[in-house]
């Protein structure tokens, strides 16, 4: 009988055959798992990242617009936010410097995604001096970025650990700031 190793530090597993692990943020009273906060104007790009981060054990929040992700904003708090640059009522920079005028941590807890292949966007994008994902992106590679983002380690079950990359696409996160 092969056992499972145990997973990393930061990570729960279920149990069963359909188990998976969970994202956890360790708190004052234990762990609850990682909140993300996903802001796109296309509602099928909403839906399938909900439910595939759902079933990577991320707790997951959508915003349709710049407009909705502020009022989610106000009303909760997030552990990343991962935002598309091209929103039909704002560019995704404008809602990232909203809210790290309301939490400066989200400086360092954001994940931009485009499909927007422009040198305009990779510079729109570096100017945030937040990590980017292309569309479209291998969803475990987006969960480990999120993961590395907050300090969590993460593999998907049944796979080998790897490192994940925080400075995907050239957006370079400066460790000076």
């Amino acid at each position: 009988m092969t056992r499972e190793p145990s997973p990393p530090p930061g990570v729960e597993q279920g149990s069963g055959p359909a188990s998976r692990q969970r994202l956890m943020r360790p708190t004052a009273d234990g762990q609850r798992p990682l909140r993300l906060l996903v802001v796109d104007d296309e509602p099928s790009i909403c839906q399938a990242l909900s439910l595939l981060f759902g079933w990577h054990g991320l707790e997951v929040a959508t915003a349709l617009s710049a407009a909705e992700a502020e009022h989610a904003l106000s009303q909760s708090t997030f552990d990343v936010l991962l935002i598309d640059l091209r929103l039909r009522d704002a560019r995704g920079d404008v809602v990232f410097r909203s809210a790290i005028g309301r939490d400066p941590s989200y400086r360092e807890r954001t994940l931009f995604m485009t499909g927007d292949i422009t040198s305009e966007a990779e510079r729109i994008i570096a100017a945030t001096n937040c990590p980017y994902l292309r569309k479209p992106f291998d969803i475990t590679l987006a969960v480990q970025a999120i993961a590395a983002l907050v300090g969590v380690a993460y593999h998907a079950p049944g796979e080998p650990p790897q490192t994940a990359d925080p400075n995907l696409g050239s957006g370079h996160r400066d460790k000076t700031r």
